[in-house]
């Protein structure tokens, strides 16, 4: 009854298995195909940082732009409307009447015509008394229109000219950003797809181990059946092939885990297929190839880079403040047109041009010692992102030192543990003639193919710690490592 369980669960899962080579064989042309370089350079284009980074950039050049426009005149065109609720009152002296007909007024200077004109202008203009005097006389008209273009031009503004080499570093840092951003994307691709190599080894390594146990089960129970085996090695070899089954699960999960992660990274739709090419073992062809820095040269590092151009805008920012101190000369033009009415006949308005210009001298004197203190606060940044750079490069130089340690013990695990595999497997093939022939025992040769698994196993593993620790190594590098062809 046992046999019979056992054969239902073998049948069972090999048509699983067909299954989903059936369902792999329908969508196989819709299926996106990847090796590591298609992978970087779909995450490249694709990945939604990247693009957020490379806008940086853009924005960063119409910011230099601005600054630049900002040495051109700068013209505004005004238009202003005014209603008059109370209007202004203007108070004349008495003698002030002399000046219009009354007083010491050379007629020689006028004509008969414009004599009586002043004489009449005179009386009008001029009080009575005193008490007039003080009532004061009203004048304007209710509505005022306005005309106004106003043009201003800076002739000598220090603080600006230093703006504009401002905005210079200010797109370096985002062109450094960018590309931080794009070694940072490229080396958590590396790590997803080698994850994801591991994961499709392990997976095809237990599917491997599982059916030639399936194999050796079937074998075993047909012995069973003749007489030739007891049942405890029936029942051994049914317990080892399920135990098998959980790791292929949990080594799919992590397989489909993986896929989403680097889906995600690629920025593309979690739903669309990919078939990972190649294997673990592929890479190990350019492994002893690759030629990796021993010195501690970090002149491609993005974060010493960037932390250098915050040095320099942080020099900027103190020369800015000092030279807020000195004096500023700025011109000014101002052209306008004006009318005033009482009523809202705009056919009949009659407009007057009004034109100034000027130039306007500023020159610092006191601010409270603002700008002493704004000097000392730049000069502290500055000082303190010179210590955060010698420790961030003592850092980074540690990590060069730890990758290149873990690349070459890698290396070394990775030719300890191919010569393991190859033992592991002879050993196995001999217990498993020892035990066709009677001489060794079933627990012999489960443990020799779990010798197998596991040398399998370490020897992925061996070859994903060399390929992520020569990923982190080219991150803090800012640049891949080649091999010597």
């Amino acid at each position: 009854m046992r046999v019979t369980k056992i054969g239902i669960v073998l049948m069972a899962i090999c048509g699983l298995f067909r299954l989903s080579v059936a369902n792999a064989q329908e969508i196989d042309s819709d299926v996106l195909r990847l090796d590591l370089e298609t992978a970087v350079q779909i995450a490249l284009s694709e990945n939604p940082l990247v693009k957020v980074a490379d806008m940086e950039i853009e924005k960063k050049v119409y910011a230099r732009k601005s600054a630049y426009g900002a040495l051109l005149p700068q013209i505004d065109l005004i238009g202003q409307y005014q209603r008059t609720l109370k209007r202004q009152t203007m108070y004349l002296d008495t003698d002030m009447g002399g000046l219009f007909g009354g007083g010491s007024i050379d007629p020689s200077q006028f004509t008969p015509e414009e004599l009586e004109i002043v004489e009449v202008f005179g009386k009008i203009m001029a009080p009575s008394s005193d008490a007039d005097a003080n009532e004061g006389i009203q004048f304007g008209r209710k509505n005022m229109w306005t005309g106004t273009v106003n043009v201003s031009l800076p002739l000598v503004v220090p603080s600006l000219w230093k703006n504009i080499q401002m905005s210079k570093v200010d797109l370096e840092m985002a062109v450094e950003q960018s590309r931080s951003s794009k070694i940072d994307l490229t080396h958590q691709v590396k790590k997803a797809f080698y994850s994801i190599l591991l994961a499709k080894d392990s997976y095809e390594l237990f599917r491997e181990t599982y059916a030639t146990d399936s194999l050796n089960l079937v074998n075993i129970k047909n012995k069973f059946e003749q007489g030739i085996v007891a049942e405890y090695d029936v029942i051994t070899a049914d317990v080892r092939l399920k135990s098998i089954i959980p790791n292929i699960l949990q080594s799919e999960s992590m397989l489909k885990i993986a896929e989403l992660q680097l889906k995600m990274l690629m920025g593309i739709d979690a739903e669309i297929p990919v078939e990972i090419m190649g294997s673990l073992s592929d890479y190990e062809k350019w492994m002893f190839e690759a030629i990796v820095p021993s010195d501690n040269n970090l002149s491609g590092n993005s974060d010493l880079r960037q932390f250098d151009l915050q040095a320099i805008q942080a020099k900027n920012a103190v020369e800015i403040q000092k030279l807020e101190r000195l004096p500023t000369l700025t011109s000014t033009f101002n052209y306008s047109y004006i009318s005033q009415n009482n009523d809202f006949k705009f056919n009949t308005y009659r407009w007057d041009p009004y034109s100034v210009v000027g130039v306007t001298l500023a020159i610092p004197i006191f601010s409270g010692g603002q700008r002493y203190h704004n000097i000392k606060q730049s000069e502290i940044q500055l000082y303190q992102l010179q210590e955060q750079r010698k420790n961030l490069k003592r850092s980074l130089q540690l990590s060069v030192r730890n990758s290149a340690e873990l690349i070459s013990k890698s290396i070394e695990q990775v030719v300890a543990a191919e010569s393991s595999v190859q033992q592991a497997k002879k050993g196995y093939e001999i217990t498993h003639k020892r035990y066709e022939t009677g001489a060794g025992t079933i627990v012999d040769l489960n443990a020799a193919a779990l010798a197998v698994t596991n040398a399998e196993l370490q020897y992925r593993n061996a070859i994903y710690d060399y390929l992520a620790s020569k990923a982190d190594l080219e991150k803090t590098l800012g640049y891949d490592i080649n091999t010597i062809n």
